[in-house]
């Protein structure tokens, strides 16, 4: 039958094993060396991510002024699908919409907090609107 050893006695065996491995000087230099190359590898993934044309993840694009930012360019490059001759009818309504939600947000960026988080949601509703009244354009009436 095997005895139980107690947690104490597993605990010493491991430090005598730890400080046995860490004697070795091979061991020693490489984990000198492990910041380095570990900063080496992280650098040249971040240039293979850039040549790809790969951004890095943002989630604050998704909020606040950047996210109403980000969906008034969405809004835009839809437009452009949508309509994409300048004579299409309800184009340059739609075009003028999408300035005039730039310039509200533009105006809303030095905004104080309460004052621009009131700003928002009234840019938030008209592009709500704006998004289905593009949708509804766009998609045969049923």
């Amino acid at each position: 039958m095997v005895a139980k050893k107690s947690k104490a006695t597993l605990l010493a065996g491991a430090l005598a094993v730890a400080q046995q491995v860490l004697a070795n000087e091979e061991v020693r230099r490489r984990l000198a060396d492990a910041p380095r190359g570990v900063m080496e590898w992280a650098s040249k993934k971040r240039a293979e991510r850039r040549a790809k044309g790969h951004r890095r993840f943002d989630p604050t694009a998704r909020f606040g002024q950047k996210g109403l930012e980000r969906r008034v360019e969405s809004i835009g490059r839809a437009l452009a699908l949508a309509f994409p001759s300048a004579d299409d009818p309800g184009r340059e309504e739609l075009t003028q919409a999408i300035v005039r939600l730039r310039l509200a947000l533009a105006i809303a960026r030095p905004l104080p907090l309460v004052k621009r988080k009131q700003a928002h949601i009234r840019i938030d509703k008209e592009l709500d609107n704006l998004e289905s009244a593009l949708v509804d354009a766009v998609l045969p009436k049923s």
